[in-house]
């Protein structure tokens, strides 16, 4: 690899401009141009090694398409696209994609970082608590955005669920604002995963408990000061690995996001 990779970053809102603070302390980064979705003139892929995608959810399919089309490296910001349409037309489009895709999926890639957290022969069952207030909602369907935090922890350390069960799901709109409560599980050969997630809590929550037989091994806190270093972690991960696709070892995290959704949308016809 060149010892500068330049980077071409797509999105300047609160992940964006993370990506661009941590690219720039980064001596082995050349953040080379920043561009919004607002901005309507000829995005330059001139001289890019990387191109990282933080822009809204619903333009990432088609810079993901474009970056591809020019054999680029990509990072890009989750949920990587906004439905299984787009799902299905990029897991065609990455068979033919020889270069580097990493999504950033936080809560993973710190886990990631912690080589002797878990020992996943030991592990019977896992709790997740996730979720905040949202106070300037963006997400049309606010799990969309959630969801893939804890979906892409679970692919993780236990593999495809055989079942997930909704046991409780409340959507209500209230001052133009799409509040969510959800409780999932999902069931294994061995082991089980329970989930509670909302958008409306006073405290925020990115909690997972870990638990072997009857006792809690390990609790990992996403929002603990240590575990706020996965862009940091990312791009440490870029330079070092030499050949890394993260769609291949994510299609059942985001098969399963949609299934999840569409179950959702039936619930309240939405």
């Amino acid at each position: 690899m060149k010892k500068i990779i330049n980077v071409l970053l797509i999105g300047h809102g609160n992940i964006g401009r993370k990506f661009a603070h941590e690219i720039k302390k980064n001596k082995k980064f050349n953040l080379k141009n920043i561009i919004t979705t607002s901005n309507k003139s000829l995005i330059k892929f001139d001289n890019i090694d990387l191109i990282v995608i933080c822009s809204p959810i619903n333009t990432h399919y088609k810079y993901l398409l474009r970056a591809m089309s020019l054999n680029k490296d990509i990072i890009v910001e989750k949920p990587i696209v906004k439905d299984l349409g787009e799902l299905k037309k990029l897991i065609k489009i990455n068979k033919l994609y020889k270069r580097k895709i990493l999504i950033h999926h936080n809560d993973v890639i710190n886990l990631e970082n912690q080589k002797s957290f878990i020992n996943k022969k030991k592990l019977k069952k896992i709790k997740m608590i996730y979720g905040k207030k949202d106070k300037k909602q963006k997400a049309t369907l606010p799990h969309l955005d959630w969801l893939p935090h804890p979906l892409s922890v679970i692919i993780y350390f236990v593999g495809k669920p055989n079942k997930f069960k909704i046991l409780d799901y409340r959507r209500i709109i209230k001052n133009n604002l799409i509040k969510e409560n959800l409780k999932l599980t999902f069931d294994f050969e061995k082991n089980s995963v329970h989930l509670d997630f909302s958008n409306n809590i006073r405290n925020p929550s990115k909690k997972i408990f870990f638990i072997e037989k009857n006792k809690i091994k390990k609790l990992y806190d996403g929002y603990n000061k240590k575990n706020q270093r996965s862009i940091k972690h990312l791009l440490n991960k870029y330079i070092k690995s030499n050949k890394i696709n993260d769609v291949n070892s994510n299609i059942e995290t985001y098969k399963l996001l949609f299934k999840i959704s569409s179950k959702l949308k039936s619930i309240n016809n939405v």
